[in-house]
Order: C-alpha cells, then sequence, then structure tokens
C-alpha cells in the first residue's frame, strides 16, 4: 500500500494545477493549491504538507523565496520541496537548491517521471514515520 500524502501544489497556472491536482487525488493523496508564494505560507500552518510541488515564477512572491521561507520553518525541515519550472538553467537550479528545494524539474514534464520520483521519496518518509 502506499503512503498517502498531503501534497500543496503553488503555480498560478490553473491547468497544471488542475493536472497534478487530479493525478495526486485518483492516487489517494490528500492536496490543496496556492497561486503564490503568500497563499502558500498561509496554507502551510494548517495544512502542513508533507510535499510541496512549487513553480519558481509567480506573482506577489516567487518560488525562490518562498522555498526560503519554508526551510526558515523548523516545523517544516521534513517537507520535501519539488521545483517545477520552464527556467531550467544551471543559475536558476543551484538558487533553488541553494533555497532548499529537494527535487528540480523542467516544464514541460512528464506526469509519469513526477509521480515516480514523489512516490520514491513518499515511501523513503514513510520508513521514517
Amino acid at each position: 500500500m502506499s503512503f498517502l500524502a498531503r501534497i500543496l501544489i503553488v503555480d498560478d497556472e490553473r491547468p497544471i494545477t488542475t493536472l497534478l491536482t487530479q493525478t495526486f487525488e485518483q492516487d489517494g493523496h490528500q492536496v490543496t493549491t496556492a497561486a503564490n508564494g503568500i497563499e502558500c505560507m498561509n496554507k502551510m500552518a494548517s495544512f502542513q504538507p508533507d510535499v510541496v510541488i512549487m513553480d519558481i515564477m509567480m506573482p506577489k512572491l516567487d518560488g525562490i523565496d518562498t522555498t526560503r521561507l519554508i526551510r526558515r520553518n523548523k516545523n517544516y525541515s521534513d517537507t520535501v520541496i519539488v521545483t517545477l519550472s520552464a527556467k531550467g538553467d544551471e543559475e536558476t537550479r543551484n538558487r533553488m537548491r541553494d533555497a532548499g528545494a529537494n527535487i528540480f524539474m523542467r516544464k514541460p514534464f512528464v506526469i509519469a517521471k513526477l509521480v515516480a520520483r514523489i512516490n520514491q521519496i513518499l515511501a523513503t518518509k514513510s520508513g521514517t514515520r
């Protein structure tokens, strides 16, 4: 049986949030979304996600700064942050890694690969709980 997780999808592109929400809900995960970093931070405490899927380029508060804010809070030290971004250059990848992201995937992405990576992480996490 797979580990069921709380997944927060942070992206201002509705088609992406809809696709990811449907995909992960079909697998039995609990999912909520945020359209920017401010909404993400407002949902962190109440939703307590196991995984945050983070876009970089968003209005109000981008993914890099949001990732830094998440990592500054010791309550979220075990939260897995997966970056999905159209910007895949080395500098952007390094900035997200330095901010605290665990995984970086470039858009467009293959949904099956994303699901497999997250399921792998969740399987590892469930062994530590």
